[in-house]
């Protein structure tokens, strides 16, 4: 009995124990199993992850490469299509001033000098003008073919009917034939064989059966244009991550300046070797680069985007050290939640069998901690969502940006319609001095009017620049504004645009509320309305064209409309006009960002709303602010 009571005790005693030893033995089992699966799962993730941003990582920058790129492309096919305009621009207002000067002697002269003098005043005025520091640069041919006055002294006073150009044509006799007919006119030659192909325009003086004309090279123009485009480049604001190099006959052309360490000698040698007329990305492994190829055929340019080396590789390395501490938290996290559930359920398995209470108290404490780490997963959540949204605010600054730069063609348009007006009056003030110079009327009364007369324009020209230099500096505070003079600010920068078109502009203020606004961005988004009208007139080809601007308010907001008489947009593509990199203009005039980043400007940052109807005669384009 005492044998079978100490054996029954004794597997009493062993199975007690063995009710608390083999839970605690199979939970310590299964936290190992579960966090070393854990783990293993953990560390997949973080090199699936790692190797994801890479991925996307390089498809961003390829992305971004290929539209700044497309950018450049853009800017040099809209300066090979205006060549020939900008030729005839330059040849008209080169022989604009001599021309007016010559008639303003023979006006002043006629009936008072004898026809020789008045030649001889001409000539001699005709002689001392320069053209941007050339001297010599107009030409006086009569009906004959005597040639009058050139820059060759060798060919006064000789008899040019006869004269043929490198490829054989009669060209002074079609030149008589163009004044004679038509009064002035165009006429490109090659003058000489070793000479490019020039532009030359002739028009009719009026007296004495003489012309005047001036020639211009073609290749001259196009290496100034090339040079403009290089400045511009050099100073649009470029992504840090990437490099731009421009090669020209397979030859480095253009490397900016905070680009040249990147790109080595051998760098370039290897870019060379891989130049080829098609457009798209080619992987340098053994430079750990990728660079995006572009060929413009006008220019023989080859435009190469790029990844800086050590840029991607600094990033990888930051972003790949951000994932491994977390990894290592995560880890840490795990095995120390492992721990603190098995040894709380082994203490739960010790005493369940004395206290239930304490088990209560237990599975509260284990609540309240699962109650906290889903407060801080809120909380990392929380910050993830504002992390995203900041980044999102300034993906959407750098586009406002990248419209900006895509108006500065028109920009550049602007500038030189707002100029040419100034400049023809100054070369005039330039003639009245020196003509009053020349008859000893030149009192110092008269000289200084004429210098005021030249300040004012030279500050008027001044106050333009800073006009559209201030365009181009984005808005870092809301500041209280006049919104009529916003509008009216606009219109200033583009009306000289619109009349070189023949485009009416009609205003119609009757508000002169004040808001808080971007004072920029809203001048933005007027002028791409505006521009936007301007150039579905001049595309359509609208008789009498007209752009009517109002600005009216009632309690709640004040509404800008800019309505043209384009004919209005059609339905079918009514929807899509405000989506991004949608254009009805075609590749050589838009790039879709325009209304683009009207509409997001107006609703995302002026708390207002954007929209369009169609009139009876056209567009109607509405902003509407709230108060």
């Amino acid at each position: 009995m005492n044998l079978k009571k100490r054996f029954r005790r004794f597997v009493e005693r062993w199975t007690l124990r063995l009710i608390i030893i083999t839970p605690l033995a199979a939970l310590a089992i299964l936290t190992a199993v579960i966090t070393s699966f854990y783990i293993d799962k953990m560390n997949f993730y973080f090199k699936e992850n790692a190797a994801r941003y890479l991925d996307e990582y390089i498809a961003g920058e390829k992305r971004q490469g290929e539209i700044f790129v497309e950018d450049i492309n853009l800017l040099a096919k809209y300066t090979v299509d205006h060549l020939a305009e900008k030729s005839k621009k330059e040849l008209d207002e080169r022989l604009e001033l001599p021309y007016k000067a010559a008639k303003s002697i023979y006006n002043k002269y006629d009936n008072k000098l004898s026809e020789n003098a008045i030649k001889e005043r001409i000539l001699d005025a005709l002689s001392a003008m320069t053209w941007h520091g050339e001297k010599d640069y107009v030409f006086v041919t009569d009906y004959d073919g005597n040639n009058i006055l050139s820059a060759s002294k060798d060919l006064i006073g000789k008899n040019l009917s006869s004269w043929s150009d490198a490829d054989g044509r009669a060209i002074v006799l079609e030149e008589i034939q163009m004044v004679r007919k038509h009064g002035e006119g165009y006429i490109e030659t090659r003058l000489r064989d070793e000479s490019g192909l020039q532009t030359i325009k002739v028009k009719d003086f009026g007296h004495y059966k003489w012309f005047f004309g001036s020639g211009i090279h073609k290749k001259r123009v196009l290496d100034e244009e090339k040079k403009e485009l290089l400045d511009l480049i050099e100073r649009a604001p470029k992504d840090r991550s990437g490099y731009i190099a421009i090669f020209e006959n397979n030859r480095p052309l253009f490397i900016s300046e905070e680009d040249q360490t990147e790109l080595s000698s051998p760098m370039l040698t290897k870019m060379q070797e891989h130049l080829v007329d098609k457009n798209g990305w080619v992987e340098l492994p053994q430079e750990n680069a990728h660079i995006y190829i572009r060929y413009f055929e006008p220019f023989k340019w080859h435009l190469v985007y790029g990844f800086k080396k050590a840029y991607l590789d600094a990033m990888l390395q930051d972003q790949q050290k951000k994932m491994k501490e977390n990894f290592d938290k995560e880890v840490e996290f795990v095995v120390a939640v492992s721990i603190f559930i098995a040894l709380l359920v082994g203490i739960l398995t010790f005493i369940v069998s004395r206290r239930i209470i304490t088990i209560i108290k237990a599975y509260k404490q284990e609540l309240d901690v699962q109650e906290n780490t889903l407060r801080e997963l809120n909380s990392s959540l929380e910050e993830r969502v504002n992390e995203e949204v900041a980044a999102h605010r300034e993906k959407e600054k750098m586009l406002i940006q990248q419209s900006k730069m895509a108006a500065m063609g028109d920009m550049i348009s602007m500038i030189a319609h707002q100029w040419r007006q100034p400049l023809n009056q100054m070369s005039y003030i330039l003639m009245n001095i020196d003509s009053a110079y020349e008859f000893n009327e030149l009192t110092p009364k008269y000289m200084d009017e004429k210098v005021k007369e030249g300040t004012r324009l030279l500050e008027y020209m001044s106050h333009t620049i800073d006009d559209f230099k201030n365009f181009f500096k984005p808005d870092k505070e809301r500041s209280d504004e006049q919104i009529s003079e916003v509008v009216k600010h606009t219109i200033s920068l583009v009306e000289k645009s619109l009349d070189a078109h023949k485009i009416e502009l009609e205003m119609k203020i009757e508000s002169d509320t004040r808001l808080m606004v971007y004072r920029n961005e809203l001048l933005q988004v007027i002028l791409n309305l505006i521009t936007n009208a301007k150039d579905a007139l001049v595309l359509g080809e609208v008789n009498k064209p007209k752009i009517t601007i109002s600005l009216t308010e009632d309690d709640e907001s004040i509404t800008i409309s800019v309505c043209d008489n384009g004919g209005g947009v059609d339905i079918a593509i009514q929807e899509k006009i405000f989506e991004p990199y949608f254009s009805t203009k075609g590749e050589k005039s838009g790039t879709g960002l325009g209304l683009y980043m009207a509409k997001t400007i107006v609703e995302g940052h002026l708390n207002g709303e954007l929209s369009v109807v169609n009139s009876d005669k056209g567009a109607c384009f509405t902003v509407m602010l709230r108060k």
